[in-house]
């Protein structure tokens, strides 16, 4: 049974509502006490949070950062629900991690709607990818609403294995696999002599990654990775039988390495959706470089 966390000042209303969503079959807790929302998530594993905004003792919206500050519960589904309309409180909810944002009175078919939407969203979304074993783009995404919430300035990498689509014409899928893995376990050697376990990777699909990194040596960072990649390659491309000159009849270059990276150093603006737009922008430039030359942006900041 799905389990909802009710966090409102108004007691009537919590009551009420707790009540209709039980009605429909979900498991309800309330609570009007800040302090022991974190640990009602932990112990009861609440899957949605339906969180109002103005409370006395502590808003909605702060409440909403510990929550995605905590890694033990940052993956709990947030919706809130308030009186209040106006669009730029919307987009702070949105920018402190909210997943949902509907305005008091709400229907509850409308209600039950979008939690269902929201934890599907999370089931179909793991943290972990299957192929790899690291972290997907909603991992990501936590990870880095973490750090821009703490105002903790890092670095966000893009990192694509080039080919291979054009690769899954000459190589089985299972060899593509297992080439992506070895990239995999490259990087990670990689961004763990520079940052020892101070990183966040992810694999985004099709050899597509994300790396989340101290500020520090960003530049030599990726310097580095492709030119220890590139050494590797001769070995790679014997180790599964492809030639050179089978390699110069295709339109692309393969398992070479498209590398972008931008610094972020986050203000009361910046939110996670606009740090992830500005690095797909950054890695769509970075495709129009000669000679898979590495880009960096080095902004202070990537505001809403």
């Amino acid at each position: 049974m799905v389990k909802l966390l009710i966090v409102d000042d108004d007691i009537s209303f919590s009551n009420q509502l707790k009540h209709a969503l039980e009605q429909k079959h979900y498991q309800c807790f309330v609570t009007n006490t800040p302090e022991l929302v974190i640990d009602t998530i932990k112990k009861e594993d609440i899957s949605v949070v339906l969180l109002d905004v103005m409370m006395p003792r502590r808003s909605g919206f702060e409440l909403c950062r510990q929550i995605r500050i905590d890694r033990d519960v940052y993956n709990t589904g947030i919706i809130f629900l308030s009186a209040m309309n106006d669009p730029e409180e919307l987009e702070h909810g949105f920018s402190q991690g909210g997943d949902d944002y509907l305005v008091k009175p709400v229907s509850l078919s409308l209600l039950i709607s979008r939690i269902n939407t929201l934890i599907s969203s999370i089931k179909n979304t793991p943290l972990l990818d299957a192929y790899t074993g690291l972290g997907t783009v909603r991992f990501l995404r936590l990870e880095l609403q973490r750090t821009i919430l703490l105002y903790q300035t890092s670095g966000f990498v893009y990192v694509e294995l080039s080919g291979l689509p054009s690769l899954q014409s000459i190589l089985s899928g299972t060899d593509t696999l297992k080439i992506i893995n070895t990239f995999a376990r490259h990087i990670k050697t990689i961004a763990t002599a520079y940052f020892g376990k101070d990183y966040q990777l992810g694999h985004i699909g099709n050899g597509h990654f994300m790396v989340l990194i101290p500020p520090k040596d960003l530049w030599v960072f990726l310097k580095d990775l492709k030119k220890s990649w590139e050494d590797l390659l001769p070995e790679i491309y014997s180790n599964y039988g492809l030639s050179m000159e089978a390699l110069k009849n295709k339109k692309e270059s393969l398992l070479t390495l498209c590398l972008c990276g931008l610094l972020s150093h986050p203000n009361a603006s910046t939110s996670a959706k606009s740090v992830f737009d500005s690095l797909k922008q950054l890695y769509m430039q970075s495709k129009l470089q000669p000679n898979n030359e590495i880009l960096i942006d080095r902004r202070s900041s990537h505001s809403k």
